[in-house]
C-alpha cells in the first residue's frame, strides 16, 4: 500500500485503530511482531498516513482479539469510496457521522466555522440543542437524549487545557430565529457573550447586508492540522461531508475570506451578542 497524504477517513480509521489496540493492553510493537510487519508500518496505519487492506484490517484485529462491532466499523472503514468527499450518513446503523466529526475535531489544531441559521454545535446550551433536535423531528425520545448528549460531549474539547483554536462565523438570521423561546435565547446569547472573550474563541457576527452569505446555504467547519492537510466538513439532513479536495477546500477558504471582509469585529460582535441576550430578556418579562 502507498504511503499518501491523509484524509478524513484513515485519520479515523488510525484512531479507532490504535484506540482499539489500546483498550487491548497491547503495544504496536506486539503487534507488529506477532504479524511480521515492521513497526513503522503499524505507526503510519494509527495516524493516517497508509492505507489498510481488508486483510491487513483483519489481522490487526485478530491479533488484538476483535469484538463484533469494532470489527464491522473498522472493515467499513477500510473502504476508500471516493477518498475526496467521503459521506457520512446519519440513518445507518453502522455509521456515526457525530462521532466522526469529533474525531477530526479533537485531532484538529484550528476550527473555522460558518453558521448559517443557527449557533455553533460547539457553542449551544443543552436546552437550545435539545430543542433544535426536537424541532428537527426524526428522533424518539431515547435517539433524542443521545444525540443531545453526544453533542455536549463535544465540547468537553473547549475545556481542555489546550483548546484548538477556533473562529465562528455567525450569520445574523441564526441570532433572530427564535430556537425554544426567548428565555432559552436570552441564556444562550448569554452563553456566546462568555464563549466570545475566551482567548481562543473568536466570534464574528455575518449581518444580513452581507452579499456572498446569501448564496450559501449549508454552514461548514474548515480544520486544520499539525500534521495532516485541512479538511472541510459540511452537512445536510441526511448525511455529514468529509471534503478533502484541495481545490475545494481552497474555495472554502475564498468564502471564509469574503465573509470576514464584511463581518463585524470580535467587539461589536460582542455588542451585537450582548444586545439581542438583553432583547430576548425583555421579551421574557
Amino acid at each position: 500500500m502507498v504511503e499518501k497524504d491523509s484524509t478524513a477517513r484513515t485519520r479515523e480509521l488510525g484512531h479507532r485503530m490504535k484506540a482499539f489496540r489500546q483498550r487491548r493492553h497491547f503495544s504496536g510493537a506486539d503487534v507488529s511482531r506477532r504479524n511480521g510487519w515492521l513497526q513503522s508500518k503499524v505507526t503510519r496505519w494509527e495516524q493516517g498516513l497508509r492505507e489498510l487492506s481488508v486483510v491487513d484490517a483483519a489481522l490487526y484485529l485478530a491479533t488484538c482479539g476483535e469484538v463484533e462491532p469494532e470489527r464491522d466499523l473498522l472493515l467499513e472503514l477500510t473502504q476508500p469510496g471516493g477518498d475526496l468527499y467521503w459521506v457520512r450518513p446519519y440513518f445507518d446503523e453502522l455509521v456515526d457521522p457525530t462521532q466522526s466529526l469529533a474525531i477530526q475535531e479533537n485531532l484538529a489544531h484550528t476550527l473555522v466555522r460558518y453558521e448559517s441559521l443557527t449557533l455553533p454545535a460547539l457553542l449551544q446550551i443543552e436546552p437550545y440543542a435539545r430543542t433544535a433536535y426536537e424541532l428537527i423531528g426524526n428522533r424518539g425520545q431515547a435517539q433524542l437524549d443521545q444525540v443531545v448528549n453526544a453533542r455536549m460531549d463535544r465540547q468537553r474539547l473547549l475545556r481542555q487545557d489546550r483548546p484548538p483554536r477556533c473562529r465562528f462565523y455567525i450569520h445574523e438570521r441564526a441570532l433572530r430565529s427564535v430556537v425554544g423561546g426567548p428565555r432559552i435565547m436570552h441564556e444562550q446569547l448569554l452563553h456566546l457573550v462568555l464563549s466570545a472573550n475566551l482567548p481562543y474563541c473568536s466570534i464574528r457576527i455575518v449581518p444580513e447586508s452581507n452579499e456572498v452569505s446569501r448564496t450559501i446555504e449549508n454552514s461548514f467547519t474548515i480544520m486544520e492540522f499539525a500534521e495532516h492537510p485541512a479538511v472541510v466538513y459540511t452537512d445536510s439532513y441526511a448525511a455529514g461531508m468529509f471534503i478533502d479536495d484541495r481545490v475545494a477546500v481552497e474555495a472554502y477558504y475564498s468564502l471564509v475570506a469574503r465573509l470576514e471582509s464584511d463581518s463585524l469585529t470580535e467587539e461589536r460582535s460582542r455588542r451585537t451578542l450582548a444586545d439581542w441576550a438583553d432583547r430576548y430578556d425583555r421579551m421574557n418579562e
